[in-house]
């Protein structure tokens, strides 16, 4: 093999020595894994400086025009192989994502690592951590299909690795095998769809053109990478993996794996099927509108069933890939349409939620991972009372339960508003089937809303409010200030978003113009670096600092007159009615069950719950010894989609095994020579 390295520019330098940085922090954690502190401060601290790097040099690409060359990093004499870079501006925003939320998961890792110090591996965590960073970095540079799907196959692999790291457990064992099998089923539709491109055009550069590919072979490609790209961002019902892949890796992993792994999907969707496919039919938007909308409302759905902090977040994560894709859906629309203003403003809107869903379901499950770190619990019901042990905590999770319930200040609110008037707009330009479409999409973005609010208040109400239910979180103690360090950069960047969201729409505008040829920014309106300039869009306008200024004053007038006209607060304490109990204790307050009961009742159908009660006898019937009260929902994929297809495919698998393995070497050079002369019937034939 030849090395060489050719047209390096000064942008590409740098998100060379970004991988390069990566590379290095990985083979250090393997020199240092039997000196844990070392290798873990090292390690974390070479990540960060490569993070730092590449938020550098992405805003550097992001504000420049120049089209780079690609930059030849591997040539092979193996045909096709050849590992070159290139990064436009689509590339250089998806980086910068991942960089920031790379670059706060470091700075929390120092900390949070430290617990495995005496149980595991630290070292080859380290490296794991390191190479999974450089993967996804890889995928997101790749300059032809041969080096995405290579770089693809090693963030999934290693990933892989990550979610069984604690592999004693029999549940990470098991969300591992799911997690490898779904992967490769749609890495394998990807690899269909890459073939199919090399067919017609003889080449695998994914920068190239595609007007040799006829349309039926377009068609098929977009199914392919539809489904491929789909199992990756956990779409439903391609999602199956996801709730028990992302609870069973660590914390940090976690916020990686859901922060930005699914997103490398919404990547390869824009990269494929918006710039290399060009969408041309528009039943490719619709799938992908009403795939967002399934996704979004059973997403969240779900999400309100769930008592372990982490798969509640993991399902969260599905609904917030669903109102990716319904932005995306309306882009694709509209460019069919040829409506570059809607595709353009649709566009921003997605990729603004998919930096936004970064930041704060990256900070939520890194707040799952301070709660776990303290409490040894993922359990919401054995918290509780934790605002006071842990005060920095919660207030750092609560500003990420606020952004992604899309309130005001923060960031979530800025791109989901920009997702709704993008749909308002496409009732007016589509035809009549696409504005029932769209206006059944508002509806479910809306109720997604609702129940995304709701089930971030039982995360945080019972985690961190009331008493504590057990003895972890009685005795829970705030976590090392390095992971606050951590989880408060991804906090400011929420709020900042929220405050000035024009300063970021630019960012994402660059990448719409670079790909649709057409700025939305202007028409929103001028003056970026204002808080209170709004953003307009057809007539309906938002400035988030005005509602925060206006907040900010109401809140101290009611302060003032209430000190003038209240006259001095006095403490006064009084028993509280108690049921004739002595004092009130953890067994008196809501738990995450019954505030989730109204809605498990409401949605019966979609969840099928079940309920067990067992009464243990007393002296009499008003007085038994012991209640146990168990209730539990039935996943409706689970049973009635995979369940059936395991079992036909368990049962033929069994049948076939007499069949193929039958031990006889004559048999085996019967199927050897069948199958040379039907290759030779196929090459004929074609």
């Amino acid at each position: 093999m030849l090395i060489a390295l050719q047209n390096i520019g000064e942008h590409n330098n740098l998100f060379l020595a970004a991988v390069l940085l990566y590379l290095i922090a990985a083979v250090i954690a393997l020199a240092l894994t039997n000196q844990h502190k070392l290798c873990n401060l090292v390690t974390n601290s070479i990540c960060m400086v490569a993070a730092l790097i590449g938020i550098t040099a992405a805003i550097i690409r992001l504000s420049t025009d120049a089209i780079l060359a690609p930059v030849t990093i591997l040539k092979s004499q193996i045909p096709f192989l050849l590992l070159e870079i290139k990064i436009d501006h689509l590339s250089a925003f998806f980086v910068l994502c991942l960089s920031v939320l790379a670059l706060c998961v470091s700075i929390y890792s120092i900390g949070y690592n430290a617990h495995y110090y005496q149980k595991r591996n630290v070292g080859f965590f380290n490296f794991l951590y390191a190479a999974f960073i450089m993967s996804m970095l890889m995928v997101i540079i790749s300059g032809n299909a041969i080096f995405f799907y290579l770089s693809w196959e090693a963030m999934s692999l290693i990933s892989y690795f990550l979610v069984i790291f604690e592999s004693e457990h029999e549940e990470n064992r098991r969300a591992g095998r799911l997690y490898i099998i779904m992967t490769h089923l749609g890495t394998a539709f990807l690899l269909i769809g890459f073939m199919i491109m090399f067919a017609y055009t003889h080449s695998f550069d994914m920068f190239g053109s595609s007007e040799l590919i006829p349309e039926t072979a377009k068609n098929l490609m977009f199914t392919c990478f539809l489904i491929g790209f789909g199992t990756k961002a956990g779409v439903i019902p391609l999602h199956i993996w996801l709730p028990y892949a992302h609870p069973a890796a660590p914390s940090n992993v976690s916020a990686l794996m859901s922060g930005f792994m699914i997103k490398t999907a919404i990547y390869g969707l824009i990269r494929f099927v918006l710039c290399y496919l060009q969408v041309e039919q528009l039943w490719w938007g619709a799938v992908i509108l009403c795939i967002g909308v399934i996704s979004a409302v059973l997403g969240v759905a779900y999400t309100l069933m769930e008592h372990n902090i982490k798969k509640l977040l993991a399902f969260c994560s599905v609904e917030n890939i669903g109102i990716i894709l319904i932005g995306l859906g309306v882009s694709f629309i509209a460019a069919a349409q040829n409506n570059d203003f809607l595709s353009s403003l649709a566009l921003v809107a997605t990729l603004l939620h998919t930096f936004n869903h970064a930041l704060f379901k990256g900070g939520l499950f890194l707040g799952a991972g301070s709660l776990q770190y303290a409490t040894h619990t993922k359990d919401i019901e054995k918290l509780g009372g934790l605002i006071h042990k842990m005060p920095v905590t919660a207030v750092l999770v609560l500003c990420f339960s606020l952004a992604i319930s899309a309130i005001v200040p923060f960031n979530g609110f800025i791109s989901e508003w920009l997702i709704y008037q993008a749909l308002f707009l496409n009732i007016n330009m589509g035809t009549a089937g696409l504005n029932i479409l769209s206006i059944l999409s508002i509806a479910a973005l809306a109720l997604s809303g609702a129940l995304a609010a709701a089930a971030f208040v039982k995360l945080f109400g019972i985690s961190f409010l009331g008493l504590p239910r057990s003895d972890h979180a009685a005795q829970a103690k705030e976590v090392p200030i390095v992971m606050n360090i951590g989880m408060g950069i991804l906090a400011a960047f929420c709020l900042i978003i929220g405050i000035f969201p024009a300063s970021f729409v630019k960012l994402a505008d660059r990448v719409a113009d670079s790909i649709l040829g057409s700025s939305v920014a202007e028409t929103l309106q001028p003056g970026f670096l204002s808080a209170t300039v709004p953003l307009t869009v057809s007539g309906n306008s938002i400035a988030p600092g005005e509602v925060l200024i206006a907040l900010t004053v109401v809140i101290l007038v009611v302060l003032l007159m209430l000190r003038l006209f209240w006259g001095k607060y006095q403490a006064r304490k009084y028993g509280t009615w108690d049921c004739g109990f002595e004092s009130i204790n953890a067994r008196m307050q809501y738990t995450a069950t019954g505030f989730s009961k109204p809605i498990r009742i409401v949605l019966s159908i979609l969840y099928r719950p079940g309920r067990k009660v067992v009464i243990e006898e007393g002296e009499s019937d008003y007085f038994p010894k012991s209640v146990k009260y168990k209730v539990w929902t039935e996943s409706i994929f689970e049973k009635y989609l995979y369940s059936p297809v395991i079992r036909v495919l368990k049962s033929g698998s069994e049948k076939m095994i007499y069949l193929v393995q039958t031990g006889s070497v004559h048999v085996y050079l019967l199927y050897i020579f069948i199958s040379i002369l039907a290759l030779m019937f196929y090459n004929r034939v074609v």
